[in-house]
């Protein structure tokens, strides 16, 4: 008899967002803080600094998948982690820009 696992509810697949580290739970990050001598609350309001950021796109029948990987590290540990996940769709025949910024959390973290 297989040993079945109950089925966990892990939220939306995309867009998602972390806004913490999943080792310390600490919400500083290492691009945030490193940046906020040089950046004013308005500069971090217009641009979103972060350490990594991966996109991949996946030719489909109908419409093309970009799949956005958004990365950061914890100011504390040092630990790579997730910052925002997200997916976009391009119809097959239907101009659409090819960067898109990916979404990115609150930097309210004081």
């Amino acid at each position: 008899m297989e040993n079945e696992h109950p089925k966990e509810d892990y939220g939306p697949v995309f867009p998602r967002t972390y806004d913490k580290c999943p080792g310390c739970h600490c919400p500083a990050r290492f691009t945030v803080e490193a940046a906020r001598p040089d950046f004013s609350v308005e500069d971090f309001k217009k641009q979103h600094p972060i350490l990594a950021y991966f996109s991949h796109e996946y030719e489909l029948p109908l419409h093309t998948v970009r799949l956005v990987v958004v990365v950061d590290s914890c100011q504390r540990w040092g630990l790579l982690y997730t910052v925002a996940l997200d997916k976009g769709k391009k119809v097959k025949g239907i101009s659409v820009p090819s960067k898109q910024r990916p979404p990115f959390p609150p930097f309210g973290h004081g």
